[in-house]
């Protein structure tokens, strides 16, 4: 298992607060980038490790995605094994990027970057509405885990 390092730093040229930017200005969102993180390099995917997303509406749609996402709180998890894949994302209101939110698709599938941590339950769909937005079609969760190399 993997402990991966879930912080994030401000890029250069990134305006608000951690806690409010994304959630706040999900409204006026007008790009998306999303950068893969495979960190154990044990995984294969069958779309690029850079996107960016350039129709509003779509980037809208995951910023309010991963906003709808509960806090993490006080639970306890059991999660299961944790294969380093993380996807940063990244929201431009202009003429600003906002700060960077990191989602991990393996291990205990945390948020983090938006304030309080949040959990990723499959229920919430938030794998399906990247995918769209990313132009996959129909990915899901095990579209954005990846598959085992072999």
């Amino acid at each position: 298992m993997v402990l991966a390092g879930c912080g994030h730093a401000a890029a250069s040229g990134t305006t608000g607060t951690a806690s409010t930017a994304v959630c706040a200005n999900a409204a006026r969102v007008g790009r998306l980038a999303i950068d893969r993180l495979n960190l154990l390099h044990q995984r294969r995917f069958s779309f690029p490790a850079q996107i960016t997303i350039t129709d509003a509406r779509n980037a809208q749609a995951v910023a309010r995605a991963l906003c709808a996402l509960p806090p993490v709180g006080h639970r306890t998890f059991s999660c299961p094994a944790d294969w380093g894949i993380r996807y940063r994302l990244r929201f431009a209101v202009r003429p600003h990027w906002l700060r960077p939110v990191t989602a991990a698709a393996t291990g205990c599938t945390l948020v983090t970057g938006l304030g309080s941590v949040r959990w990723m339950p499959h229920l919430y769909g938030f794998w399906r509405v990247l995918g769209k937005a990313a132009g996959l079609g129909h990915a899901s969760f095990t579209t954005f885990a990846g598959t085992p190399r072999t």
